[in-house]
């Protein structure tokens, strides 16, 4: 009964604070509020976490290391038909994982929206740079196996690399911020992908 008691408080917790940091940002968000919201004492609370911010880790952790297992696997995915010869693996991938990502944002909407618009005062409110720097680490194998198989591209500067996908996921993350309907999403996500996946061939010299 105490393990069922202590899970349903825990519970509780993650809820009334999800609601408080979606509705008031995670600075703005104070821990008596979230104590109130879950019907608990400040004391009960520091036996579930040690602070707001544990708090708002638990909430998000579960994705961010979703989102590092899929970056994982599209890559190898990519590197994996690449060396196999086909080329367009850059394209098929690409495109077929944004609609993928469009599920993957409304399946857990709430903690994206968490991740982009109610972090700051926290660690996650570089999140875009966070999946930025997945893109590089990506790019960058699979520039090596191009190069490899004497498959030619511009040399890219990292820095102007950086720019490209931070735009490229500052505009994909719009949905989230202005709360678009799944079927805007899509809309916007193909126009996105077909706008910046032009120049991103310019620029490779893949075009």
């Amino acid at each position: 009964m105490a393990v069922g008691t202590y899970e349903i408080t825990h519970d509780k917790i993650l809820e009334s604070g999800k609601k408080l940091f979606l509705e008031n940002g995670y600075e703005r968000t104070n821990l008596r509020a979230i104590c109130k919201g879950a019907g608990i004492t400040t004391g009960a609370f520091y036996r579930h976490f040690d602070g707001k911010e544990a708090l708002f880790s638990a909430l998000v952790d579960p994705l961010i290391n979703s989102i590092e297992h899929k970056f994982k696997n599209a890559t190898n995915l990519c590197l994996e038909e690449l060396s196999n010869g086909k080329l367009a693996a850059l394209d098929y991938v690409s495109e077929e994982t944004i609609f993928e990502t469009i599920d993957f944002i409304f399946d857990n909407f709430d903690l994206f929206k968490l991740l982009i618009d109610c972090s700051d005062g926290t660690k996650y409110s570089n999140f875009v740079d966070f999946i930025v720097d997945l893109e590089l680490d990506s790019m960058e194998k699979v520039s090596i196996l191009l190069r490899k198989n004497n498959i030619k591209i511009n040399d890219v500067n990292n820095n102007d690399l950086h720019i490209i996908y931070h735009s490229y996921y500052s505009c994909l993350f719009e949905i989230v911020l202005h709360d678009y309907s799944k079927d805007e999403a899509i809309r916007c996500a193909k126009t996105i992908f077909d706008f910046f996946m032009a120049g991103f061939h310019k620029v490779l010299g893949l075009s």
